[in-house]
């Protein structure tokens, strides 16, 4: 059964969003089987202005209704770029919000001259797994972090 809500609207982050995303990205981590106490250093989403707007990146945010339901940042460094923070409310996955900012995400990194852009994820993270392929990410490589097997995808732009 689908739900009859409004488009959601992906825009740029603003300073007054930090507690909803910090709240997303535990709905979004649970709901993948991660614990979020495993992520590390989640200290990036206190600092958006600076981890990411100040240093020529991007971080955006999808509102739906007033609610941060999706969020995904850009870093830029020369000529490579990497997705981070990708996250989804799971109550809104499969309505194309990830492509949606993915789509934005790779814009922004060509305009700034970003020629490969990379990705990771989690192996038990498996909507992530499939999602990059599908949005033309291929695997590189797979190292262990903890109690983690982590893909890094890579996207040439």
């Amino acid at each position: 059964m689908t739900r009859d809500r409004t488009r959601p609207t992906i825009r740029q982050f603003e300073p007054g969003d930090t507690e909803a995303m910090l709240a997303l990205n535990e709905r979004a981590m649970r709901g993948e089987g991660t614990d979020p106490a495993d992520i590390p250093d989640i200290g990036d989403l206190h600092r958006v202005e600076e981890t990411y707007l100040d240093s020529g990146g991007e971080f955006l945010v999808a509102v739906a209704e007033g609610e941060v339901v999706a969020m995904g940042g850009l870093t830029v460094e020369g000529d490579q770029g990497e997705l981070l923070r990708m996250r989804v409310d799971p109550d809104h996955q499969q309505e194309g919000l990830g492509s949606r900012l993915v789509a934005r995400l790779e814009e922004v990194a060509r305009e700034r001259g970003v020629t490969r852009l990379v990705a990771e994820t989690a192996i038990r993270q498996q909507a992530a797994t499939k999602f990059y392929p599908a949005h033309g990410f291929e695997e590189q490589s797979r190292r262990s972090f903890e109690d983690y097997e982590l893909i890094e995808f890579e996207k040439r732009l």
